[in-house]
């Protein structure tokens, strides 16, 4: 069997056996127990693979307690950080576990004892309290102590059966079981999961990101550790290099800083060569004295509450005092990326999962990141698949952070793509290749079409300090290619075999070939594009205060923005809602002419969907939604808002996670081609009839009508290409 297979077959039989021992608790509740015992176990068979040191003539697990002498006890102490007497160890406690009536106590007191061992040495620090959440008299055990013992026994006797054998030549077996049970734990607890367990393909990519190019580190840091899941990632990057000075973290939940302590023992990494503390990192920060760190990697908590602006004294923390303004009090996201900016080396690299949102936020997040890129700080922003964690269906991003740039670009990846993940059980799945392919293009810097862009300083500057990597890097035209001379022969094909409306239908095409062949003709002549803000053009005004528990039965005209993806198209002379007039007079009104836009939706394509309004009133709308006054054809407005020329500015201006929007600043920043008005008109007319014939063909009619939809598109954005004037922008 290879050790691939071993691991895997492992882990099946772990899983079985985990869930087996837990009865009828639930697996997230229970999981300190099946950990506490994996861990046990393996630190018994630890030490006595050290004691006995390979000589097959010694049998300490078959030793009398008695027969250890004082130096030997405090020989192995400090070597190992602890000390375990042979009536101790788990193999002897199992073995009787079966008909042990005082096991929950005995096995209290041998934790007790184990933890002791380390007072008055270097190591208490690192063994107190490991088995604080192995509570043997917890009601998750059962009601009476009977029951208790019971399941203890069970839970002893389903690690004493895995077959585990404690070999330090043969890789993390210990070590792997246990990431695999906090895992499958993560996996099925939602929220929680995510909160303790970064999943290891992502830890694996935030490792290579904080290792890259680096031969040897002194220390690699973790703020918010959970339980130790990337820094032991990390661990396996930096086998293959030197780290000096060991592995440190921080953890602000107690039973996830025991799993963080347990799982550094359990992978072989000596109490000496590591230095976990339990304690809120952004108010009690540890490890002042022993930073910089070469590498920091971390997965903070997203956007949790923190002291902030209330606790006076911050601003002027090492920490946050550079940048001249605190994260805000609700999303404490910044003052972590701060923390670990602060704790970082000259030469090292951090490797930070940031929520999408800071990216592109304003205030004081605004602030931190002109900081971060006016110092050169940031070398690259990572966007990921959505559901890539437990807990957490959105797409997070990586900011990458370094001391030591030699340019002052900043590198953005998209990386949302199916290239770069594969679909799951539970979550989406990035493999080694999917890494390794960010990871080429993290290491060159080169420009990859669509998924990535280093772009300079200045373009930063000019865009607010806005780090989004939908910003800067243009999703790919993923459209059907439309090849007009097929498309007209397939239609000639289809129109031959209808009688009525084939002659109906001639005669439109006539005109639109005709007024098509005119419009195109722009030799000699210069049409302006202009922002749509422009006060030669026109302005935006946010709709507020709208609600649909607002309607009545009649009344003023109102749109909802959810109604304009579902009950409007591209104009309406009719409103589907009414308000009060009451309501009206604090309502802000769109007047006739204006286009009402709804700006926010739950995927791009349907963000800025738009209809003009052609009635003879105004009309109210709602937030979530903006209405644009202007000097243009409505229609003609209309219909720009469905070309491909506005939404692929529309998109670098969108912003959010779950819901995706963009604001009226934003959409006055657009282009705006600006022909005359006869010209306008003259679209206006001929999209109109292309329109009203797609819209009016029946079911017998499908080819042509998709065939026509196509016509009608290629041919909208060609009539709405305008070419440039000079010094068009």
């Amino acid at each position: 069997m290879t050790g691939q297979q071993q691991a895997e077959a492992l882990r099946r039989e772990i899983w079985q056996i985990a869930n087996r021992v837990r009865g009828a608790v639930d697996g997230w509740d229970f999981k300190q127990f099946v950990l506490g015992a994996l861990f046990y176990r393996f630190i018994s068979e630890n030490f006595t693979n050290y004691i006995e040191g390979g000589d097959d003539s010694i049998d300490y697990a078959g030793m009398s307690d008695a027969d250890i002498p004082d130096e030997a006890k405090v020989d192995a102490i400090k070597t190992k950080g602890y000390f375990i007497y042979p009536s101790q160890l788990f193999q002897n406690v199992a073995k009787t576990a079966s008909k042990n009536d005082s096991l929950n106590t005995d096995l209290a007191e041998v934790f007790s004892a184990i933890e002791a061992s380390a007072s008055g040495y270097p190591s208490e620090d690192d063994i107190i309290g490991l088995f604080a959440d192995f509570d043997t008299t917890s009601n998750r055990l059962g009601n009476t102590v009977k029951q208790k013992n019971e399941r203890l026994a069970e839970v002893l006797k389903g690690v004493e059966s895995v077959t585990l054998n404690f070999d330090e030549n043969e890789g993390d077996l210990f070590g792997d079981a246990y990431e695999f049970l906090i895992s499958n734990y993560a996996a099925n607890a939602g929220k929680s999961g995510g909160e303790f367990f970064t999943p290891t393909h992502v830890s694996k990519l935030i490792a290579k990101l904080a290792l890259h190019k680096q031969t040897s580190v002194n220390k690699i840091y973790d703020p918010a550790a959970g339980s130790g899941s990337l820094l032991l990632q990390a661990k396996d990057e930096f086998d293959k290099h030197i780290i000096e000075d060991g592995f440190f973290g921080q953890e602000i939940n107690y039973t996830t800083y025991n799993l963080a302590r347990m799982n550094m023992f359990l992978h072989n990494i000596n109490y000496d060569k590591f230095n976990i503390q339990h304690g809120n990192t952004l108010m009690e920060p540890h490890f002042g004295d022993d930073k910089p760190f070469d590498a920091i990697v971390s997965n903070p908590p997203y956007s949790v509450k923190w002291k902030g602006s209330d606790d006076p004294t911050l601003i002027n923390d090492e920490r946050f005092a550079p940048a001249g303004v605190l994260a805000p009090k609700s999303k404490a996201d910044f003052a972590f990326v701060l923390h670990a900016l602060h704790y970082l080396s000259a030469k090292g690299r951090a490797a930070i999962v940031c929520f999408p949102g800071i990216f592109y936020r304003g205030g004081a997040e605004q602030k931190i990141r002109k900081y971060l890129v006016d110092n050169n700080f940031v070398e690259t922003v990572i966007a990921l698949a959505p559901n890539l964690f437990f807990g957490t269906t959105i797409a997070v991003t990586i900011l990458v952070l370094a001391k030591n740039k030699t340019d002052t670009a900043i590198q953005f990846i998209d990386a949302t793509g199916e290239a770069f993940f594969r679909k799951g059980t539970n979550i989406n799945i990035m493999e080694d290749r999917h890494i390794a392919e960010i990871m080429k293009m993290f290491d060159n810097k080169e420009n990859v079409p669509h998924v990535a862009e280093t772009v300079p300083y200045d373009t930063i500057v000019e865009k607010d300090y806005n780090l989004s990597v939908s910003a800067y890097v243009e999703p790919k035209d993923t459209r059907e290619v439309v090849h007009i001379a097929k498309l007209t022969a397939d239609l000639e094909a289809t129109v031959a075999k209808i009688d009525q409306l084939r002659a109906d239908t001639g005669v439109i095409v006539a005109e639109i070939e005709h007024f098509r062949d005119h419009l195109l003709d722009y030799e000699g002549k210069n049409v302006e594009y202009l922002p749509m803000g422009d006060e030669r053009v026109g302005t935006f005004t946010r709709g507020g205060g709208l609600q649909k528990k607002d309607f009545v039965e009649s009344g003023v005209g109102c749109i909802h923005y959810g109604q304009i993806y579902t009950h409007y198209g591209t104009y309406a002379r009719t409103t589907k809602s009414f308000v009060s007039e009451e309501f009206a007079k604090k309502a802000r009104m769109a007047k006739p002419g204006d286009l009402v836009i709804a700006t926010t939706s739950e995927n791009d394509d349907d963000v800025c969907k738009a209809v003009a309004w052609l009635g003879d009133e105004e009309i109210a709308v709602s937030s979530d939604a903006c209405f644009y006054s202007h000097k243009l054809n409505p229609l003609f407005v209309a219909y720009f808002f469905q070309t491909e020329q506005f939404q692929r500015q529309k998109r670098i201006h969108i912003t959010g996670a779950k819901v995706r929007r963009v604001n009226a600043d934003s959409l006055a920043k657009i282009l705006i081609p600006v022909p005359s008005a006869d010209d306008q008109e003259h679209v206006v007319n001929i999209l109109g009839k292309f329109e009203a014939l797609t819209m009016s063909l029946g079911d017998g009619l499908p080819r042509e009508i998709k065939l026509r939809q196509q016509q009608y598109g290629y041919y909208r954005d060609l009539l709405l290409s305008f070419p440039k004037s000079v010094g068009a922008a």
